[in-house]
């Protein structure tokens, strides 16, 4: 029997045990191609570009990276507080780092689904380039945005070549499997962590936010238990996880972990032969193959 081997001098704890007739993959778990809602998919991949940030004060970097992404200098960025509890102030705290790349805040408050409708904030939606979701509840974007005619109206625009990006709850949101916040962190374990769904622009993965800074491993170690057809994409504060033709790079300051069971098993919680990359500033993923390049 092996002993546990321990990943990033402790961060991390992968149990390894194998007992003596092999490994027992993880059980199925509904997944991102079960969802009742789950968009179907396109013939190409979207032309636009999602900038996924991990909360905190975000660098400069990540924001040239959106301004650029949505053409630079006169670009239009709706700003969607959607998650925020004080949407006011989370506008006011993008207006300086968005208007000193050149760009033009656009705010578009949500009151409830009906307001996710409404012809007059659609049009002006369709008329930016950028789009970005607050921090806050993530359920507050499930709840108001998922499946409306807004939530269209952003798909149109990533297909076309728009940038979509948000930051703590609003990367939360990006993929189609969306983590809600309810769970123990003191677990690791299958059916630990509540999820719905999202706004599925990034698939084929689950997304957590202030990863290492809150020590938030156990949450994605438990869901790829629950999900094993997708991969974890932890992405700390400071940072963000640039997706654009099917490779992922990290722009900030810090780090972004990936777990990728693909080749893992799992029993009684225990996990082993889990691929794990820890990516730095200015390392790609592809997202295909899952290996950074």
């Amino acid at each position: 029997m092996m002993r546990p081997r321990y990943v990033l001098g402790g961060l991390i704890a992968v149990t390894l045990a194998m007992a003596g007739m092999g490994g027992i993959p993880v059980a199925a778990a509904p997944s991102a191609k079960e969802l009742t809602t789950a968009r179907p998919p396109v013939a190409t991949a979207p032309a636009g570009t999602l900038v996924i940030a991990g909360g905190g004060a975000l660098p400069p970097d990540v924001f040239k990276a959106f301004v650029e992404a949505a053409g630079g200098r006169g670009a239009r960025i709706a700003v969607l507080p959607v998650a925020s509890g004080v949407p006011d102030e989370s506008i006011e705290a993008l207006r300086k780092p968005l208007t000193e790349l050149g760009a033009v805040l656009v705010p578009i408050r949500l009151t409830d689904r009906a307001s996710a409708a409404d012809a007059g904030r659609l049009a002006v939606l369709a008329s930016c380039t950028g789009f970005w979701f607050t921090g806050g509840d993530q359920n507050r974007i499930g709840d108001l945005v998922v499946g409306t005619p807004l939530h269209e109206t952003l798909w149109a625009k990533y297909r076309a070549g728009g940038v979509i990006g948000g930051t703590s709850a609003g990367a939360a949101a990006m993929s189609q499997i969306m983590l809600t916040g309810d769970g123990d962190l003191g677990e690791t374990a299958p059916g630990t962590f509540k999820t719905r769904e999202g706004l599925g622009f990034l698939t084929g993965c689950i997304v957590d936010q202030h990863f290492l800074r809150r020590s938030r491993e156990n949450r994605l170690l438990s869901l790829i238990q629950d999900h094993p057809d997708l991969f974890g994409v932890g992405i700390d504060e400071e940072t963000a996880f640039v997706v654009h033709h099917g490779q992922g790079s990290v722009v900030g300051r810090r780090k972004v972990l990936v777990f990728d069971p693909r080749m893992a098993k799992a029993s009684a919680g225990t996990v082993w032969d889990l691929r794990l990359h820890l990516m730095g500033v200015g390392q790609t993923l592809d997202l295909t193959s899952r290996r950074p390049q």
